[in-house]
């Protein structure tokens, strides 16, 4: 088998893996697999998981808190000992990212979700007004004031 025969088939097979893959990464024409349930999304909802999301926060930052305080007893335990400075820098990179997963879930989760919430508003009441003003209410995007 010469190379060239040798690279057509091992691209053939890694083409068809592909294809299998990409297949099944989407749902067939009719939705089926799912719940039958239709995913319904308003503002509310999106500044309902919002209020959430602030909820987990605090909780996080509470345990945070309390893990804290506790390590702290053990690092004043660890005086004289060489791992002392090791438990600090520990100490330290855990405060970081702490601040960093609280500033997460506080603004790009929850403020995510309220930021998605007010563009949903803003995005209906533009609907609302350009159906208001006599565009076109079939949802086709055509404004009958413009054909």
């Amino acid at each position: 088998m010469t190379f060239d025969d040798e690279w057509a088939a091992v691209r053939t097979v890694a083409v068809e893996r592909q294809e299998t893959r990409m297949r099944l990464n989407q749902l067939p024409a009719d939705g089926g697999g799912g719940t039958g349930k239709k995913l319904h999304v308003d503002s509310a909802e999106l500044r309902g998981r919002a209020g959430k999301a602030d909820i987990v926060r605090s909780d996080f930052v509470k345990a945070d808190n309390t893990a804290t305080k506790e390590t702290g007893e053990v690092a004043a335990g660890l005086k004289g000992f060489r791992s002392a400075p090791a438990f600090k820098t520990f100490s330290t990179r855990w405060e970081a990212q702490m601040k960093y997963v609280e500033g997460l879930l506080a603004n790009a989760v929850a403020g995510g979700l309220r930021e998605s919430a007010a563009e949903f508003d803003a995005r209906e009441r533009a609907e609302q007004a350009r159906h208001s003003k006599g565009g076109d209410k079939s949802g086709n995007g055509k404004d009958r004031n413009l054909a």
